[in-house]
C-alpha cells in the first residue's frame, strides 16, 4: 500500500494537469514554456445526436449536409470552399490584403496570434518560405466546410520545394525539401472577409524530411537556421515523459490491484 501510494504522488507530480481521483483537472492551459494559451474563440456547440448520421462504435459520423444547411451561414459551403482556394492562390491573402478582415488574426501551433498588419508584414518581410523556395508548391486537397463552426473551412497541405536561393542567411544547396502533411484551415465572416487563419498542425510528423516539424519552423530547421528554442526543435521527449514510460506498466498493476 505504501509503495502504492508513493508511485499515485509521483505520477500526480509529473502530470499536474491530471487529478486521479476527479478526471481531467480544468487549469487554464499552456504551451511548452508554460506560458498561458490564450482561447481566441468559443467551444464548438455541441451536436444533437439528431445530427449523427450513423453511429457505430467510436464512429459518430455527423449528417454534414444537415448541419451545414442548419448553419444558415450566407456562404454556401461551396463557395466558401472556392473562397479559401481564392486566398490561398492570392498567396494567403499578401497578394491581394483586402480579403483580410480587420480583426484578422493569424494562429499557428506556436505562433500568434499575429494582427492583420503583423501578418501582412511577415510575409512580405524574409519569413516568406518561397523566397528561398521559388519553386515551392502547397499541393493542397480534402477541402471541406466545417459543420460546426460556421464560416470554416479545412484542407491538408504537403508541401515539397527546391532551396535554391538564399533563406534566412543560409545559402542554397539545391536540396529539396519535403514537409509532414499539416491540417490547414480559414474563417470567413459573413461578408466574405478571412477573419482567421490556422497553420503548420502537423498529422503525421514521421514524413517528409523537416524532422516533423511544420509551417515556417520546418523550413528554418531544413536550413540549419532555427533558433535555439524547443519550439523549433525536433520533438525530443522529456525526461518526465519517459519516467512515465517507464513506470506506466508498473502503475497500471497497482491500480489494478487496489480495485
Amino acid at each position: 500500500a505504501v509503495i502504492g501510494g508513493m508511485a499515485f504522488c509521483l505520477l500526480s507530480l509529473l502530470l499536474p494537469t491530471l487529478r486521479l481521483d476527479a478526471g481531467i483537472d480544468c487549469r487554464e492551459p499552456r504551451n511548452a514554456c508554460g506560458r498561458r494559451i490564450v482561447m481566441l474563440a468559443a467551444p464548438a456547440p455541441a451536436v444533437a445526436d439528431s445530427f449523427i448520421a450513423e453511429r457505430r462504435g467510436n464512429l459518430a459520423l455527423l449528417d454534414e449536409p444537415r448541419m451545414l444547411d442548419a448553419q444558415n451561414f450566407p456562404i454556401a459551403p461551396d463557395d466558401l470552399i472556392a473562397k479559401a482556394k481564392d486566398f490561398i492562390a492570392a498567396d494567403y491573402g499578401a497578394e491581394d490584403p483586402g480579403m483580410l478582415a480587420d480583426a484578422f488574426s493569424f494562429v499557428g501551433p506556436f505562433i500568434g496570434p499575429l494582427s492583420k498588419q503583423q501578418y501582412i508584414d511577415a510575409l512580405g518581410g524574409k519569413f516568406n518560405p518561397a523566397d528561398g523556395f521559388p519553386d515551392l508548391i502547397g499541393r493542397q486537397f480534402g477541402f471541406s466546410a466545417d459543420p460546426i463552426e460556421p464560416g470554416r473551412v479545412w484542407w491538408v497541405s504537403r508541401p515539397v520545394g527546391t532551396f535554391s536561393r538564399p533563406f534566412f542567411g543560409a545559402e542554397p544547396d539545391g536540396r529539396r525539401i519535403e514537409t509532414p502533411p499539416q491540417a490547414m484551415g480559414c474563417v470567413f465572416d459573413a461578408a466574405g472577409k478571412v477573419t482567421r487563419i490556422n497553420v503548420g498542425a502537423v498529422i503525421d510528423r514521421t514524413q517528409g524530411n523537416t524532422a516533423g516539424l511544420g509551417g515556417l519552423f520546418g523550413f528554418l530547421w531544413f536550413v540549419g537556421k532555427a533558433p535555439p528554442a524547443p519550439e523549433y526543435q525536433p520533438f525530443k521527449k522529456s525526461w518526465q515523459f519517459e519516467l512515465l514510460e517507464k513506470l506506466g506498466p508498473l502503475l497500471t498493476k497497482l491500480q489494478a490491484a487496489r480495485r
